[in-house]
Protein backbone atom coordinates (compact mmCIF):
# COMPACT_ATOMS: atom_id res chain seq x y z
CA UNK A 1 0.00 0.00 0.00
CA UNK A 2 2.78 2.48 0.84
CA UNK A 3 4.36 2.20 -2.61
CA UNK A 4 1.00 2.85 -4.26
CA UNK A 5 0.33 6.06 -2.36
CA UNK A 6 3.68 7.59 -3.27
CA UNK A 7 3.04 11.02 -1.68
CA UNK A 8 6.08 11.95 0.39
CA UNK A 9 3.99 14.09 2.75
CA UNK A 10 1.67 11.18 3.49
CA UNK A 11 4.63 8.85 3.90
CA UNK A 12 6.26 11.35 6.28
CA UNK A 13 3.05 11.54 8.33
CA UNK A 14 2.67 7.76 8.40
CA UNK A 15 6.29 7.12 9.40
CA UNK A 16 6.04 9.76 12.14
CA UNK A 17 2.72 8.38 13.43
CA UNK A 18 4.09 4.84 13.52
CA UNK A 19 7.31 6.00 15.18
CA UNK A 20 5.44 8.03 17.82
CA UNK A 21 3.12 5.15 18.69
CA UNK A 22 5.98 2.70 19.07
CA UNK A 23 8.28 5.11 20.91
CA UNK A 24 5.53 6.18 23.30
CA UNK A 25 4.93 2.56 24.26
CA UNK A 26 8.65 1.76 24.61
CA UNK A 27 9.32 4.91 26.65
CA UNK A 28 6.33 4.19 28.91
CA UNK A 29 7.45 0.59 29.49
CA UNK A 30 11.02 1.63 30.21
CA UNK A 31 9.93 4.46 32.55
CA UNK A 32 7.81 2.10 34.60
CA UNK A 33 10.60 -0.49 34.67
CA UNK A 34 13.20 2.04 35.85
CA UNK A 35 11.09 4.17 38.20
CA UNK A 36 8.26 1.90 39.28
CA UNK A 37 5.78 4.58 38.23
CA UNK A 38 3.49 4.55 35.22
CA UNK A 39 4.76 7.00 32.60
CA UNK A 40 1.44 8.87 32.68
CA UNK A 41 1.99 9.58 36.38
CA UNK A 42 5.47 10.94 35.70
CA UNK A 43 3.99 13.12 32.93
CA UNK A 44 1.44 14.55 35.39
CA UNK A 45 4.09 15.18 38.05
CA UNK A 46 6.33 16.93 35.51
CA UNK A 47 3.42 19.17 34.49
CA UNK A 48 2.74 20.04 38.14
CA UNK A 49 6.38 20.53 39.13
CA UNK A 50 6.42 24.31 38.69
CA UNK A 51 2.92 25.21 39.86
CA UNK A 52 -0.60 23.84 40.38
CA UNK A 53 -2.57 23.46 37.16
CA UNK A 54 -6.25 23.80 36.33
CA UNK A 55 -7.61 20.37 35.53
CA UNK A 56 -8.77 21.37 32.04
CA UNK A 57 -5.36 22.84 31.15
CA UNK A 58 -3.61 19.78 32.52
CA UNK A 59 -5.85 17.53 30.39
CA UNK A 60 -4.92 19.51 27.27
CA UNK A 61 -1.19 19.24 28.01
CA UNK A 62 -1.44 15.52 28.75
CA UNK A 63 -3.31 14.89 25.51
CA UNK A 64 -6.19 13.37 27.44
CA UNK A 65 -9.89 14.02 27.55
CA UNK A 66 -11.05 15.94 30.58
CA UNK A 67 -12.65 12.76 31.90
CA UNK A 68 -9.44 10.80 31.30
CA UNK A 69 -7.41 13.41 33.18
CA UNK A 70 -9.92 13.40 36.04
CA UNK A 71 -9.68 9.61 36.36
CA UNK A 72 -5.88 9.70 36.17
CA UNK A 73 -5.67 12.40 38.85
CA UNK A 74 -8.13 10.45 41.02
CA UNK A 75 -5.87 7.36 40.86
CA UNK A 76 -2.82 9.47 41.67
CA UNK A 77 -4.68 11.20 44.50
CA UNK A 78 -5.62 7.81 45.96
CA UNK A 79 -1.91 6.88 45.81
CA UNK A 80 -1.01 10.12 47.62
CA UNK A 81 0.90 11.64 44.71
CA UNK A 82 -1.30 14.67 44.03
CA UNK A 83 -4.10 16.63 45.62
CA UNK A 84 -7.02 18.51 44.12
CA UNK A 85 -7.75 21.98 45.41
CA UNK A 86 -10.58 24.42 44.76
CA UNK A 87 -9.53 28.01 45.45
CA UNK A 88 -11.81 30.07 47.66
CA UNK A 89 -11.81 32.93 45.13
CA UNK A 90 -13.08 30.71 42.28
CA UNK A 91 -15.19 27.75 43.38
CA UNK A 92 -15.66 26.68 39.72
CA UNK A 93 -11.97 25.89 39.24
CA UNK A 94 -10.22 22.74 40.38
CA UNK A 95 -6.44 22.60 40.46
CA UNK A 96 -4.16 19.58 40.60
CA UNK A 97 -1.29 20.12 43.05
CA UNK A 98 1.84 18.05 43.54
CA UNK A 99 2.55 17.02 47.13
CA UNK A 100 5.90 18.10 48.62
CA UNK A 101 7.12 14.49 48.91
CA UNK A 102 6.40 13.88 45.27
CA UNK A 103 8.37 16.87 44.15
CA UNK A 104 11.34 14.62 45.01
CA UNK A 105 9.80 11.76 42.99
CA UNK A 106 9.60 13.91 39.88
CA UNK A 107 13.12 15.26 40.44
CA UNK A 108 14.41 11.66 40.40
CA UNK A 109 12.20 10.53 37.47
CA UNK A 110 12.88 13.37 35.01
CA UNK A 111 16.58 12.58 34.44
CA UNK A 112 15.62 8.95 33.87
CA UNK A 113 13.01 10.05 31.32
CA UNK A 114 15.55 12.23 29.53
CA UNK A 115 18.01 9.32 29.41
CA UNK A 116 15.38 7.00 27.94
CA UNK A 117 14.34 9.54 25.30
CA UNK A 118 17.99 10.03 24.37
CA UNK A 119 18.56 6.26 24.11
CA UNK A 120 15.48 5.57 22.01
CA UNK A 121 15.18 8.78 19.97
CA UNK A 122 17.67 11.58 20.50
CA UNK A 123 20.82 9.66 19.63
CA UNK A 124 19.45 9.20 16.11
CA UNK A 125 19.24 12.95 15.47
CA UNK A 126 21.93 15.50 14.86
CA UNK A 127 21.38 19.15 15.75
CA UNK A 128 19.95 20.07 12.35
CA UNK A 129 17.54 17.10 12.44
CA UNK A 130 16.24 18.08 15.87
CA UNK A 131 15.69 21.68 14.78
CA UNK A 132 13.88 20.57 11.60
CA UNK A 133 11.61 18.13 13.45
CA UNK A 134 10.79 20.74 16.07
CA UNK A 135 10.14 23.44 13.46
CA UNK A 136 7.74 21.23 11.48
CA UNK A 137 5.98 19.99 14.63
CA UNK A 138 5.49 23.53 15.92
CA UNK A 139 4.22 24.75 12.54
CA UNK A 140 1.59 22.00 12.51
CA UNK A 141 0.68 22.55 16.16
CA UNK A 142 0.37 26.30 15.58
CA UNK A 143 -1.87 25.73 12.56
CA UNK A 144 -4.23 23.70 14.75
CA UNK A 145 -3.88 25.77 17.91
CA UNK A 146 -2.15 23.02 19.93
CA UNK A 147 -1.43 23.70 22.70
CA UNK A 148 -3.63 26.72 23.17
CA UNK A 149 -1.82 29.84 21.96
CA UNK A 150 1.20 27.65 21.07
CA UNK A 151 2.62 27.87 24.59
CA UNK A 152 4.59 25.06 26.15
CA UNK A 153 3.51 23.47 29.41
CA UNK A 154 4.87 25.30 32.46
CA UNK A 155 6.69 22.18 33.61
CA UNK A 156 7.98 21.20 30.20
CA UNK A 157 11.05 22.17 28.27
CA UNK A 158 9.16 22.32 24.97
CA UNK A 159 9.45 25.78 23.45
CA UNK A 160 6.57 27.61 21.89
CA UNK A 161 6.74 28.27 18.17
CA UNK A 162 7.85 31.83 18.84
CA UNK A 163 11.00 30.38 20.41
CA UNK A 164 11.82 28.18 17.42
Amino acid sequence: MLAVIGDDRWLAWYAQAKMNARLTERIADEMERRTGLPAAWVDVLANLKVEPRRMNELADDLILSRGGATRLIARMEAAGLVERETPAHDRRATFAVITPADREVVERALPIHLDIVEELYGRHLDGDDAEAVLRVAMRICDAHGWPDKAQASPGSSTPSSSQV
